[in-house]
């Protein structure tokens, strides 16, 4: 006859678990006004959560288990995220962003820089379907450009990565329409159009936002001096030709084919090494070097790089495998937090606490946003956040004689988008690394 020696479970306290979440919020307001690092935070919430969980009945193996599964997971993200910074270094060595820049810089009327850094994205991302191909291709360039104008960085990134997430709810490619349509058991496109409702309505309250920063902003006092400096500073160090523009175009190409991310952007950057050596008279070795560590003025024969201006090195100077090392580290650090904020059920005691007695359509819509933002912060996952909130509001929303559409529109809504300005998020730091701002400074 077999004991079951298995610790009973049980729920943390009210008490503890909102606990958690205003030491959280505490500790990441106190380092962020201070300008620190936010992993040691999330570092102490983890452990914190690991205490409570032991408390809770869990053992050190069950957490541990927990966040092994969680990270194995994380994997594909981290890959994508290496395979961008080898991306933009090779982006750089081959010429193929110098050159777009080169065509752009004196077309784009700097009054208009805000909004187009919002509407082109928008409109790839439907396209193609997805915020960190898109923002990490186009988002990259009209980052540059702005950087070439002296326009404001944040206004531009914030704009960037506004118009990336568009497709996150108007594309038919994007993962996270697929995944909202199934969990409201109908269609993609039915979803789509359900979601079209509202999300047109805010993208063109947007547009006409970004519209009148750009005239607003100073971005009309842009200068064009620097920006003829900037071209002639291009033409002088690469070859400007149209070929060097195929490594994009071949992202595109793959990205449409539905091809994986990381694969396109590999095929690109091999293609951009070959170009670099062929168009440019780089070194291969060099172009080896770059995938990790990053395209370097300093380090190509026979460049001065104080010959050049400081906006030309700091707009080339950019990419590889190590620039995004702290990125990786802070995205498997969220991913622990997640995976045990989960396993202890901190959210479930808030959400049955907090939300248990709303029943009217507003206070229900409400409570689906609030919840779904709640465990965007908490789990760092998109998918995650809408899963839970379905889970915990569909039973509720039916009694109101509300849809699962209803329900996955208002999770989705949020879901979706406010996962770009948690800072500990995937999405925000891929989003900050790529653009090189800080997540606050472009929310």
């Amino acid at each position: 006859m077999s004991v079951n020696t298995e610790t009973p479970k049980k729920k943390p306290s009210v008490l503890i678990s909102f606990s958690v979440i205003i030491l959280l919020v505490a500790l990441l307001g106190l380092v962020i006004a201070a300008g620190g690092n936010i992993i040691p935070v999330l570092v102490i919430i983890t452990s914190y959560l690991v205490v409570i969980g032991q408390f809770c009945g869990y053992s050190w193996k069950e957490l541990i288990d927990a966040m092994v599964e969680k990270c194995t997971g994380l994997i594909e993200t981290l890959l994508i995220m290496y395979a961008i910074g080898i991306f933009i270094g090779v982006m750089m060595y081959s010429g193929t962003i110098p050159t777009l820049i080169y065509y752009l810089i004196n077309i784009i009327n700097p009054n208009f820089m805000i909004v187009l850094s919002f509407v082109i994205p928008a409109i790839v991302a439907v396209i193609i379907g997805t915020s960190w191909g898109t923002a990490g291709t186009v988002g990259i360039i009209m980052i540059s450009i702005a950087t070439g104008m002296g326009i404001s960085l944040p206004m531009v990134a914030g704009a960037v990565i506004s118009g990336s997430h568009v497709g996150q709810l108007l594309s038919p490619m994007s993962d996270t329409s697929n995944l909202a349509a199934n969990l409201a058991k109908v269609d993609t496109p039915s979803m789509i159009k359900r979601m079209a409702f509202y999300s047109v309505p805010v993208v063109v309250i947007a547009t006409v936002l970004y519209l009148f920063l750009g005239f607003t902003s100073g971005s009309s006092e842009a200068s064009l001096d620097a920006a003829n400096q900037i071209r002639a500073e291009i033409a002088s160090m690469f070859n400007v030709n149209p070929i060097a523009v195929l490594p994009m175009l071949l992202v595109f190409v793959m990205t449409l084919k539905q091809q994986p991310v990381v694969k396109s952007l590999l095929s690109a950057s091999f293609l951009g090494l070959i170009l670099g050596v062929v168009l440019n008279g780089f070194d291969p070795l060099y172009g080896i070097e770059v995938m990790y560590s990053g395209f370097n003025l300093g380090k190509i024969p026979g460049v001065d790089p104080a010959s050049y201006s400081e906006v030309f090195n700091n707009l080339l100077n950019r990419g590889g495998m190590d620039s995004m090392n702290s990125s990786a580290l802070l995205a498997i650090i969220a991913t622990c937090l997640g995976a045990v904020i989960a396993k202890v059920q901190v959210v479930n005691v808030i959400v049955e606490t907090v939300f248990a007695k709303v029943k009217s359509r507003f206070g229900l819509t409400t409570s689906v946003v609030a919840v779904t933002a709640m465990m965007d912060a908490c789990t760092s996952s998109t998918f995650l956040a809408m899963l839970l909130a379905c889970e915990f509001f569909r039973e509720k929303f039916h009694l109101a004689g509300l849809s699962d559409s209803d329900l996955v529109a208002s999770a989705m809504s949020v879901g979706s988008q406010f996962i770009a300005i948690v800072p500990w998020s995937d999405t925000a730091i891929y989003m900050a690394g790529i653009t090189g701002v800080a997540t606050f400074a472009s929310t």
